[in-house]
């Protein structure tokens, strides 16, 4: 049985420490060649430098496509985190493949990025239904009450978007401690 992504990562910043293991990932999200992003002297798996063997671990296997580095560099953010791997997720917000803006929007919402907020409140009209709910729920966690248009709107869907936008501005009432609707 293959360890947990959590458990991969805790790993790998025990062997590596955070500011390697985050700087690796945020490397594989902005696309970086997963054979060059990650820790110079060994996998997380021991056996030598090739990232594309440490990402593997997470998951990954010879066919991956290109993306899938991108959201693991992104899944990997959910377990270790600094400051400085925002950008790397602000800017995921509007790649190409809807797996890497889902998982971005996700860890908005963990590491509260409210400077995210303007490519969020664009998500809400993705054409993927889960990247608009994890954009939904992503604005109701961090971001400001100019932000709540669509979750106002009242244009969803699926009865599925719409009790993710309720529950989310539910959210952002009761931490912005005011009414929005």
């Amino acid at each position: 049985m293959r360890e947990r992504p959590q458990a991969l990562i805790e790993s790998a910043v025990r062997r590596y420490g955070a500011d390697e293991v985050v700087d690796w990932a945020a490397g594989l999200l902005a696309g970086a060649d997963p054979d060059d992003a990650g820790p110079d002297d060994a996998g997380l798996d021991g056996a030598g430098k090739n990232g594309v063997r440490d990402i593997r671990l997470l998951g990954g296997s010879p066919g991956w496509h290109a993306y899938w580095f991108r959201v693991w560099g992104a899944r990997a953010l959910l377990y270790v985190w600094d400051t400085t791997a925002a950008p790397a997720v602000v800017a995921g917000l509007s790649d190409d493949h809807w797996r890497v803006r889902e998982m971005c929007a996700k860890v908005c919402r963990l590491r509260d990025l409210p400077e995210a907020a303007d490519e969020l409140v664009k998500l809400m009209a993705d054409g993927t239904e889960r990247v608009r709910i994890a954009a939904a729920k992503a604005i109701g966690d961090t971001c400001e009450a100019d932000a709540a248009g669509p979750l106002l709107a009242g244009e969803f869907g699926s009865l599925r978007e719409a009790a993710a936008a309720a529950q989310a501005l539910d959210r952002m009432e009761q931490r912005l401690d005011r009414r929005l609707r």
